[in-house]
């Protein structure tokens, strides 16, 4: 019995060390890391809105605000119901006059998993393109989302109401379509879905239509 409650008594005693020792570690890198994400953030920024020189958060936004028209919005085929925008902010010139919007959006169909972007609309609704914060897919296949910038350009310049993902090469004839990724059908259809859920999100701010 007194091997076994020592025996206990040490398990505690690692148990607390090893949790001192996680949140000293925690505190240590908690600031670094903002920062970092911070930093990555604002580059999203920069990237979908070159000519911007400050940006700040939209009033009155709300995630679950933003939630309940892309649920209007989502096309029951495509089922982007559940893309979420976590931020939007404007983007605004050296004036302070509004430039237009970028939007924090992440789907969850993509093939790897989710998808993260940063997304660029101009004020009136001309798309300037994306940037991707986090993404997980097949190397030399979907990560082309990330990594073949003539692919993503395929969406800057254009103002549409929505997109379309076709697999025909017809996409450079019509403003609306994206020709799709070879081999990645599905990572495809889940940027240009996420790109929709920003457009139609867009369409419903003050000034958006």
């Amino acid at each position: 019995m007194n091997a076994l409650i020592k025996d206990c008594v040490k398990l505690v005693v690692i148990t607390l060390i090893a949790g001192l020792a996680l949140g000293v570690v925690y505190g240590i890198t908690k600031d670094p890391i903002a920062a970092q994400n911070e930093k990555k953030q604002q580059e999203a920024y920069r990237q979908v809105f070159p000519d911007a020189e400050s940006f700040e958060e939209v009033e009155g936004f709300s995630p679950e605000a933003a939630s309940e028209v892309i649920k209007a919005y989502a096309n029951p085929i495509d089922d982007h119901a559940n893309d979420e925008i976590s931020s939007a902010v404007t983007a605004l010139d050296a004036s302070g006059a509004p430039l237009g919007y970028i939007f924090n959006v992440t789907t969850g169909k993509g093939y790897g998993g989710d998808i993260q972007l940063t997304v660029g609309i101009q004020a009136d609704g001309t798309v300037n393109g994306y940037s991707v914060l986090s993404i997980g897919e097949t190397a030399g296949l979907g990560m082309k989302a990330k990594d073949d910038a003539d692919w993503a350009s395929q969406y800057a310049g254009k103002k549409v109401e929505a997109f379309q993902v076709v697999k025909d090469g017809s996409g450079s004839a019509d403003d609306s379509k994206i020709d799709a990724i070879s081999g990645a059908t599905i990572t495809s259809k889940a940027v240009t879905g996420a790109m929709n859920s920003c457009l139609a999100y867009f369409q419903s701010l003050e000034g958006g239509n």
